[in-house]
């Protein structure tokens, strides 16, 4: 009798587990994409890739690395919150967008590119893209950092907004965040 407790309690747990768990290991979304940013003389790499149960649900990194393949940024996002990203259901298709992702396509490809900051403005202007850089700036740093040419690297980080970061003289570096209307 205990036997057919003990057995009829397992079915029962079987039954009950929840149909999620068993396609979590479905197809998956290890899928990645590469590409190029030059600094100089150098090529950093720029690698994308995302993993998880499937493509809707996957998690997206970006790795930057310098020409001796030591990782010098990093970020990871949801998959799904990011613009390129998102409409891709299948691997070979997050794969394409992973390659769009890491390709430096922006005409923003120095900081020369980045907008005016003008006298008497609180930040810099750019029309309908704003520019918000990150704290610490001011107005003459701004202009410095603008002056000095330095690479940058922009890349989508949500479904209205794209992520700067610059090769400057601390290294590679965050300086903010470029909107554009959704």
């Amino acid at each position: 009798m205990r036997v057919l407790v003990i057995a009829g309690a397992l079915a029962l747990l079987a039954a009950c587990a929840p149909a999620e768990e068993q396609d979590v290991m479905s197809e998956g979304c290890d899928a990645r994409g590469v590409g190029a940013w030059n600094i100089g003389a150098e090529t950093f790499s720029v690698e994308g890739a995302t993993s998880g149960p499937d493509c809707t649900r996957a998690v997206a990194t970006l790795v930057v690395r310098n020409a001796s393949g030591e990782p010098v940024w990093a970020d990871a996002h949801i998959a799904a919150d990011i613009m390129v990203l998102a409409p891709a259901h299948d691997i070979a298709a997050m794969n394409t967008a992973l390659g769009e992702w890491t390709a430096n396509g922006t005409a923003m490809q120095s900081t020369t590119a980045l907008p005016e900051w003008p006298p008497n403005a609180d930040s810099p202007q750019n029309g309908e893209f704003p520019f918000y850089l990150n704290e610490g700036y001011t107005r003459e740093s701004y202009n410095a950092m603008r002056a000095a040419n330095y690479p940058m690297f922009c890349y989508v980080q949500g479904m209205e907004s794209m992520r700067c970061i610059i090769h400057g003289e601390s290294g590679v570096e965050w300086i903010g965040v470029q909107s554009f209307p959704g």
